[in-house]
């Protein structure tokens, strides 16, 4: 084995593994929700923040990196609010566990498709309009309201009397779950792109908006011109009612419809890019193989004294402590924390004279770095009562 390897497999500790495996794990989930049309603009920011921190460290911009630190909490209240419907997004798809599978779906059944091909087709020629929302993998909750659960088989009839103009519940839009009609009078969000709507009316406007906040696909049947639509993905496409079934099966089947078998399979491309791209932040940043010493003045606690009792002067009040480790693990080391700590009580029973091995009451020291030495080495104090002074 060469011996690079052989001190690379010596220096790695299982907290370094754990460490890469963490960071793997979250570069996974940004991936992911990076890949999501709405949150692109989200990754976009950040990435740009990051950034310009880093070229202002590496150029040393003082105005700028003071920015950063007394203005990261009001950066960070303004990105919450900017981008709230984004982070909103991020977290419901995590709760669904969209980040984590992905699903492989058997595609639309005949009698879904065959079904709401029929009536549309038939509805648009009789000039009838139609909503129908059929969901994919985004929940909906936040962007529908209204609506009467019926939980029915989907058929043609039951959809052409839901759509019928003296129905009640005509003007809405039909939920479509697990090949079912899951609910009938749903009110969608109505989109304000203008332009893609071409004089088209409120049904079309309620398709597009769905279909520019979730990844559902939304067929809309125009009553004035006779017209079958499919919004999908924020854009909306007239289809030829020939080429309907066809469309509808590969929109379903590609888009991982709600209703369709599932099963699931890792994002295993993105995993392993996940895991290369924590191991060379590991090798870059964490990975030293360079020992260096550093010596801190450190405060000598003394706790527990007992009742009535007190430490005679001249006591120690400090310590001077050499360490020596990689750079990584000084970077964990908070000297302002790191204390020798005595426990005055128990070792007080018997003796006015207690005394402490330095060392062994050091406190808040990364166990990867070592004392090469610290003054005094031994700490020996005077009891006294209080009466005596």
């Amino acid at each position: 084995m060469p011996q690079y390897v052989r001190e690379l497999f010596e220096r790695v500790r299982f907290a370094d593994l754990l460490d890469v495996a963490i960071v793997s794990m979250l570069l996974y989930v940004v991936i992911i929700w990076l890949r999501q049309k709405a949150s692109r603009s989200l990754g976009i920011v950040a990435v740009g923040l990051v950034v310009l921190f880093g070229l202002a460290q590496w150029f040393d911009l003082y105005l700028t990196t003071l920015a950063y630190q007394y203005g990261s909490i009001a950066i960070l209240i303004t990105f919450v609010v900017i981008f709230q419907s984004d982070i909103r997004y991020g977290f419901e798809k995590l709760a669904a566990s969209q980040f984590f599978l992905r699903s492989s779906v058997s595609g639309p059944s005949e009698n879904l498709t065959g079904t709401l091909t029929e009536a549309m087709i038939f509805m648009a020629r009789q000039r009838i309009g139609a909503l129908v929302v059929i969901p994919m993998r985004d929940p909906l909750g936040r962007h529908i309201q209204g609506g009467v659960d019926v939980d029915a088989k989907i058929s043609l009839p039951l959809l052409l009397s839901i759509f019928h103009p003296k129905s009640p519940g005509h003007d809405g839009a039909v939920l479509i779950e697990r090949e079912r009609i899951a609910t009938l009078g749903v009110h969608l969000p109505l989109s304000r792109q203008v332009e893609k709507l071409q004089g088209s009316g409120t049904r079309h406007a309620a398709a597009l908006g769905l279909a520019e906040c979730c990844d559902a696909m939304v067929v809309a049947v125009s009553e004035e011109r006779g017209t079958i639509t499919i919004a999908k993905d924020g854009e909306m496409q007239v289809v030829d009612p020939t080429q309907l079934a066809d469309r509808l099966r590969a929109s379903l089947k590609d888009g991982h419809f709600a209703g369709g078998k599932r099963r699931p399979r890792y994002h295993g491309v993105t995993l392993l890019v996940s895991i290369a791209t924590a191991t060379m932040l590991w090798f870059t940043f964490a990975y030293n193989t360079d020992t260096i010493q550093r010596t801190f003045v450190i405060p000598i606690e003394y706790r527990n004294v007992p009742e009535g009792w007190e430490i005679a002067e001249p006591k120690p009040t400090f310590a001077e402590l050499t360490l020596s480790g990689p750079e990584p693990a000084f970077n964990l080391l908070k000297p302002a924390s790191a204390v020798v700590s005595l426990e005055v009580k128990p070792i007080a029973k018997g003796t006015r004279f207690p005394q402490w091995e330095s060392e062994s009451n050091l406190k808040n020291i990364p166990s990867e770095l070592s004392v090469e030495q610290i003054e005094p080495r031994q700490v020996i104090v005077s009891l006294r009562e209080k009466s005596e002074q």
